[in-house]
């Protein structure tokens, strides 16, 4: 089956859940190998392309959108099996992400659990090395496999390989626009030990009852969805920035003047500065700008109110960041790509 083309103008509002209108050239889908091969050849051939995976952590800016977007939806999960210490799954890039870690628990396999409610497709997980609530991706990951685009044939990347990072790996850098991940393996421990270090959760595990992945599974479902928009609702990309990591030093200076500021270890010298409470402290918790505006219960989230335009969406997140730095000093980058193609 080759890969699926519209010729005409394409609408990208409903594929990126931040919803802004948009416009492309042409969509095309990433469904085998026949349609990677045939994505190589548009791209030696010089064509402007974007890759999309479930478009929750991309937004679309502009309302016309100069190239084609090539939407990836290669399906299909596969156990490879149990060496005693970890289960072995292989998960098609294409999956969804939130679908995924019910699959795994179901099944028995916990590791997951923390990440769940993640928007987005498997795909797209190691690229932004997505965590949440103690665990981070690198940590259940033992393989990402991808289609490079130059040599035209498939290779996998170790963990070591992909250089994970806080909210970072290789595949943002000097990966970038090479390849394309086709599929993720997992190592999910078979001595299952749960994280609970992380807000509320334990307590709210504890409220359900026994200690299962399951447990774990609906406290972190039940809590994010407490704080956290459905796109479906009200347009949105999750967190929209990145914690900030600074060293050791400007914290210490910043609690002598902000005593409650929130913070956390984050490697030898550095600590991780919660973005949310920064934006809030500037009181813009619930600030609006046009038709976007800033989540009125969660300042790390920003909306769209309906009729949101991308350049309401840059002055937003311009203002938001230069509050930020001028109280703080501390420069929040968004987490999300903004296509300004």
């Amino acid at each position: 089956m080759s890969a699926l083309t519209a010729t005409h103008s394409v609408d990208l509002q409903p594929l990126h859940t931040f919803g802004l209108p948009a416009r492309a050239l042409e969509l095309r889908l990433l469904v085998n190998t026949a349609d990677l091969l045939a994505f190589a050849r548009a791209r030696q051939e010089g064509q402007t392309f974007l890759l999309l995976g479930e478009g929750s952590n991309t937004v679309f800016v502009n309302a016309q959108v100069d190239a084609t977007v090539w939407k990836v939806a290669l399906k299909g999960r596969q156990y490879l099996g149990c060496d005693g210490i970890h289960h072995h799954l292989r998960v098609r890039a294409g999956e969804n992400w939130h679908q995924t870690v019910e699959w795994t628990v179901a099944m028995g396999w916990g590791g997951l659990e923390n990440l769940a409610l993640i928007p987005g497709c498997v795909g797209a997980s190691p690229v932004q090395n997505i965590g949440a609530y103690g665990v981070e991706l690198k940590d259940r990951v033992s393989a990402v496999h991808v289609f490079d685009l130059d040599a035209q044939s498939e290779r996998a990347f170790t963990v070591d390989e992909c250089e994970f990072a806080y909210r970072d790996s290789i595949f943002k850098h000097a990966a970038h626009g090479r390849y394309v991940i086709t599929a993720v393996d997992f190592a999910l421990p078979v001595h299952w030990q749960p994280v609970l270090g992380y807000g509320d959760v334990a307590q709210r595990v504890a409220e359900l009852g026994e200690l299962t992945p399951m447990n774990l599974l609906k406290a972190v479902c039940a809590i994010r969805t407490e704080k956290l928009p459905d796109p479906a609702v009200l347009g949105n990309s999750g967190s929209f920035f990145k914690n900030p990591i600074v060293d050791t030093a400007q914290v210490k200076c910043l609690i002598e003047q902000f005593p409650n500021l929130v913070h956390y270890p984050a490697g030898p010298g550095m600590e991780k500065l919660a973005a949310g409470w920064l934006i809030d402290q500037c009181g813009l918790k619930g600030h609006v700008l046009g038709g976007v505006g800033v989540y009125s219960k969660q300042a790390l989230i920003l909306v769209n109110l309906g009729q949101g335009q991308g350049s309401e969406l840059l002055q937003l997140v311009q203002h938001v960041q230069s509050s930020v730095q001028r109280k703080y000093g501390v420069l929040i980058e968004p987490e999300p790509n903004l296509i300004q193609t």
